[in-house]
């Protein structure tokens, strides 16, 4: 019997696809493998202009299950989001175009929605695909209690290849931030975690793909990013309520001076001055005062780092 195609899948799976073409047929692939095939693919193609777009429609083309839709290039936030307003199953699962599922993913989700019926946000880990095809095993974070705001909020231990929650979870902590090219997953899961706990499915989902393009490091400006999305999480989006003074003292200082030590090691000392005045605020130690020192006698010849400091 062939499925109905107008019936809600029980999950709907979100790609946003930006100059991929070497591996989303991969990833796609890995989504038309799956054991259970109770699910509805939708491919936003963020304006790729190395053939993507012509790649996923030729996917989508060849099964009723996929849908590709492009937009101009608008980054990964709001390429979900378009993902989003097309989406109809009752669970919502994410996998990004340079990623691969293990074939019993959603299969996994369905067996512990079964034994669960309660639950909302359920979260597995992941293993990593190096540059030269080998694979590397991972433990898994937090697999063996629920977690929440508090945890999430010392770590982003959550992954888009590796989450499954409840559709209407968005319609109470909103959609992704498309002002933000980056931290937009964290700063969504922060928003959901104020409505539900996150559970764990103590399994691996598939494997994150590692190459020259997503290998990232840490920058003054990544880790200043970090900090204001935490600060505005505690101070705007209800934080506040359920997180204890001390730890979000801990954490914020700890990131500003994180920022401000990464800003004076690029030379952007004004940046650091800045970075290391807010973690002053929170946690004030002997080596950020020093940094902060050093960096007002150096700013006459220190650069600018390109984008400035994050706003928000």
């Amino acid at each position: 019997m062939q499925p109905d195609k107008d019936k809600p899948p029980t999950f709907s799976v979100v790609m946003p696809v930006y100059n991929h073409a070497g591996y989303v047929v991969q990833a796609v692939r890995s989504v038309m493998d799956q054991s259970l095939a109770d699910w509805r693919l939708i491919i936003v193609d963020d304006g790729s202009t190395d053939g993507s777009g012509e790649i996923v429609d030729d996917l989508a083309g060849r099964h009723e299950h996929i849908t590709a839709i492009h937009q101009p290039n608008a980054g990964p936030a709001a390429a979900r989001n378009a993902a989003l307003k097309l989406a109809r199953g009752r669970w919502l699962t994410y996998i990004d175009s340079d990623d691969i599922w293990f074939p019993d993913t959603l299969a996994n989700y369905a067996a512990y929605i079964r034994a669960h019926p309660e639950a909302k946000f359920i979260y597995g880990y992941r293993h990593r695909l190096e540059p030269g095809g080998a694979t590397t095993e991972l433990p898994g974070e937090f697999q063996h209690q629920a977690t929440g705001t508090a945890e999430l909020f010392e770590r982003m231990y959550l992954s888009h290849l590796c989450v499954c929650y409840r559709r209407e979870l968005l319609a109470e902590a909103g959609t992704y931030d498309q002002n933000l090219r980056s931290c937009e997953d964290y700063e969504l899961y922060l928003r959901i975690s104020l409505h539900c706990r996150f559970e764990p499915l103590g399994l691996p989902t598939g494997l994150r793909r590692r190459h020259d393009r997503n290998i990232s490091r840490q920058t003054g400006y990544s880790r200043m990013l970090e900090a204001e999305l935490l600060r505005r999480f505690v101070e705007q989006q209800g934080g506040a309520a359920v997180l204890q003074p001390d730890r979000v003292a801990r954490r914020l200082g700890r990131l500003y001076y994180a920022a401000g030590r990464q800003y004076f090691k690029a030379r952007c000392y004004r940046q650091a001055v800045a970075a290391m005045k807010t973690a002053h605020r929170y946690r004030r130690t002997l080596k950020g005062i020093a940094i902060s020192l050093l960096s007002r006698c150096l700013l006459p010849v220190g650069r600018t780092d390109g984008r400035q400091m994050p706003e928000l």
